[in-house]
């Protein structure tokens, strides 16, 4: 009678799902929004599988990949340091940074050196680069200290240690665009992937912002999305990342505006 009752009882508890498998997954903000995507789709798919998703920069997802983390986020290249923790580096898409202003900023390209010297404080006012059309002391919006979006933007501008003194370091994708959409003077940095409406993304050197031109190599800013494991990885992460780089997973890439990585 009890083995009876004991199996009924399993019965239950498995279609209740209390043996779901759960993958803890950290890093990147900017991309959260595409793993959030994938986890979606992907439990659809495996209704056992529970994703849990955490945006805490790229920094946390490198350092705790295999430790907090069954799989860590990452929205720039690795230092020879990080490489040499022995993770598995795998690029699940390509993004482009979006240089993004208020929607009524009447501003709408500006070239590279143009964002080096705004973003190192040699640009002060948006008179020096509007052509008239706007003044007023320009408000700088960052990523914080060890966010992957900041480090591959500095990199790729060049400016690289050289903040201007003052700016607004945001913590997030969301509180940036948040910010930028309530101040008419601000501008700031975000993925390609999170443009929306709320603001206005700039051309840079004449090329508009768009996926099909930093698949072409014409639009210049932008870094691989990695995702990262430790070598002892469960079975249900590394099939997790395997389906990202699938042709599913990879559709959901591309048509949610970002470049696919296969």
């Amino acid at each position: 009678m009890k083995i009876k009752v004991m199996a009924f009882l399993m019965a239950v508890m498995v279609a209740a799902g209390v043996f779901a498998q759960t993958i803890e997954v950290g890093g990147s903000t900017s991309v959260t929004p595409l793993m959030e995507l994938f986890a979606t789709a992907y439990k659809a798919q495996n209704p056992r599988i529970q994703v849990n998703i955490n945006g805490t920069g790229s920094g946390d997802g490198i350092k705790n990949a295999g430790v907090l983390y069954h799989i860590g986020m990452s929205s720039r290249e690795l230092t020879p340091a990080e490489k040499g923790q022995g993770l598995r580096e795998v690029i699940v898409a390509i993004d482009g940074i979006a240089v993004i202003v208020n929607s009524n900023n009447p501003v709408n390209n500006l070239t590279i050196e143009q964002i080096r010297d705004i973003y190192t404080g040699a640009i002060t006012d948006w008179s020096q680069v509007s052509g008239g059309a706007k003044s007023g002391r320009i408000a700088v919006v960052s990523r914080e200290e060890g966010s992957g979006t900041r480090g591959a933007f500095e990199e790729i501008i060049g400016f690289q240690g050289r903040l201007v003194r003052g700016a607004n370091e945001s913590t997030s994708t969301g509180a940036i665009k948040a910010g930028i959409a309530q101040n008419p003077d601000a501008i700031g940095y975000i993925s390609l992937g999170s443009v929306d409406n709320t603001i206005k993304a700039l051309n840079v050197g004449g090329v508009e912002a768009t996926s099909r031109n930093v698949q072409n190599g014409t639009y210049k800013i932008a870094r691989p999305f990695i995702v990262l494991t430790g070598s002892n990885a469960p079975r249900n992460a590394t099939a997790f990342v395997s389906w990202m780089t699938s042709s599913r997973g990879q559709r959901i890439v591309r048509d949610n505006g970002w470049i696919p990585a296969r």
